[in-house]
């Protein structure tokens, strides 16, 4: 939690009825690609972070309240900011991010999430909501009444499962629940008819760039054993004053290759093909990254478009052909490093080396 408090109080020139931003995306309605919008408010921040301390690589409290208050007016403030600057008649699928939790009305009242599906309503087109949410800041009661309030519209909830891993789960992310939650939380969403979209984690702090893409594969294949069949990967970024910056500074974090998110996708169609649909998320958050996803340089843009082509159809094909030096070379030698050491004892002596950087600058 001493990283989160590092952050700072909010300036007080900051407005809460003006969100953080929006963005277009592509999405999916029906297994057909579409336009989505994203909307990020502004919030009181995640309360697992006030809890704990937060998840690992998460900096997303960087732009939040830090805790204070933030009214129910404030937010729908903010939603009314988005529908002034943008036609939401283009869009059949609109996500609502807050930085936390939508159904926990301790971080967004319930007042804010009926007048925001008051003004949703009046879309005929908008045919999916999605929103995010700890699957223990969901209660069921909570996730009814949006359910309700959204008057037929589909409603998908997005959350954080990371990995199957306990593990990694719990020791390189600090998630705080198990697979055994998510197989509860899972068969409750299914049978309120609630669409769910689990986010997995590519290179969580600690594992190997091989281990990372294996961690993802076995995950896809516990979640295919539950009747998931569509997935977002969220591609670690490195985010000020969390556990993954203060790795990254000292030299013990990279984040991923390009390479290695290519070679997940090609291994998912290979051993997996149409029943699991892979999304890979762009890595433009709420807040600022120092460090994201990256090869060498010079093949960087290329494979950044390339992924946002196959997001379209989930299409492979899309990398055929691109190559650089790189992926013979410095990328191969990367993914053959192993690391002999559990994943408690990486922790031990990561959180040595950075103890002993802190005393040499006292």
């Amino acid at each position: 939690m001493n990283l989160r408090r590092q952050n700072g109080k909010q300036p007080g020139t900051v407005d809460f009825r003006v969100p953080i931003g929006w963005e277009e995306r592509t999405g999916h309605l029906n297994d057909e690609p579409i336009k989505r919008l994203i909307i990020f408010l502004r919030s009181t921040g995640c309360e697992w972070v006030e809890k704990t301390g937060g998840c690992t690589m998460c900096g997303f409290y960087c732009a939040t309240s830090h805790g204070r208050e933030v009214s129910a007016q404030d937010y729908i403030a903010q939603f009314e900011y988005v529908m002034d600057a943008v036609d939401l008649g283009d869009y059949p699928v609109i996500s609502i991010y807050n930085d936390g939790n939508v159904f926990n009305e301790r971080e967004m009242p319930l007042d804010a999430v009926k007048e925001i599906c008051r003004y949703i309503d009046g879309y005929s087109n908008i045919k999916k909501v999605v929103v995010e949410s700890r699957i223990d800041y969901s209660p069921e009661a909570q996730v009814r009444k949006m359910q309700k309030l959204l008057c037929g519209r589909q409603l998908e909830l997005a959350f954080g499962f990371e990995s199957a891993n306990p593990e990694v789960m719990n020791l390189c992310i600090n998630k705080g629940f198990t697979s055994n939650n998510f197989d509860i939380f899972f068969e409750r969403m299914q049978r309120l008819g609630i669409l769910t979209k689990p986010l997995l984690l590519v290179k969580p702090p600690f594992l190997t760039e091989s281990e990372s893409v294996s961690d993802i594969l076995q995950t896809l294949a516990y979640l295919i054993s539950r009747g998931v069949d569509s997935i977002d990967l969220e591609v670690t970024t490195v985010e000020r004053n969390t556990v993954v910056h203060e790795l990254w500074k000292h030299g013990l974090y990279r984040p991923p290759w390009l390479w290695s998110l290519v070679d997940l996708l090609q291994r998912a169609k290979e051993q997996y093909g149409e029943r699991m649909h892979v999304y890979v998320s762009p890595w433009t958050y709420s807040v600022e990254s120092l460090d994201w996803a990256r090869n060498c340089g010079a093949c960087d843009r290329e494979l950044i478009k390339a992924v946002e082509a196959y997001n379209v159809q989930f299409d492979t094909d899309v990398f055929t052909g691109i190559d650089c030096s790189c992926a013979h070379e410095a990328w191969t030698d990367v993914y053959r490093e192993t690391d002999g050491r559990t994943i408690p004892e990486r922790i031990r002596d990561h959180l040595a080396t950075l103890g002993s950087a802190a005393e040499s600058q006292r």
